[in-house]
């Protein structure tokens, strides 16, 4: 029977310990959210954000905007802007212009597609 206590203590801390890695790894994941629908090189974008503000990430598509239209159908471009440091950025064009700048791990991201 203290066998059984034994074991049972056991399986209580390792549930613990496995309940807490899982919290801990879901209260630092990012999820992406939206900046809606905006208007930018005479086109209209959806812009989405991981980590980044809206009102940056619509500076970062208005300084690109004319760059991603240019592209032809299948052209792809890399690029880095001032306005986030650090990132990498690819503008494609495959039936809609669009692109997405990130960071190191792409921890921190903006995203936008031709509406």
């Amino acid at each position: 029977m203290h066998r059984s206590i034994l074991l049972h203590a056991r399986l209580a801390v390792v549930a613990a310990l496995a309940v807490l890695a899982l919290t801990a790894g879901a209260s630092t994941a990012q999820a992406s959210s939206s900046c809606g629908v905006y208007n930018a090189g005479g086109h209209m974008w959806i812009i989405v954000v991981r980590s980044v503000s809206c009102p940056k990430a619509k500076a970062v598509v208005r300084s690109l905007a004319a760059q991603t239209v240019a592209l032809r159908s299948g052209q792809r471009k890399v690029v880095h802007t001032s306005l986030l440091p650090g990132f990498t950025c690819v503008l494609a064009s495959r039936g809609k212009p669009g692109g997405s700048c990130a960071g190191a791990g792409a921890v921190k991201s903006v995203t936008w597609l031709g509406a």
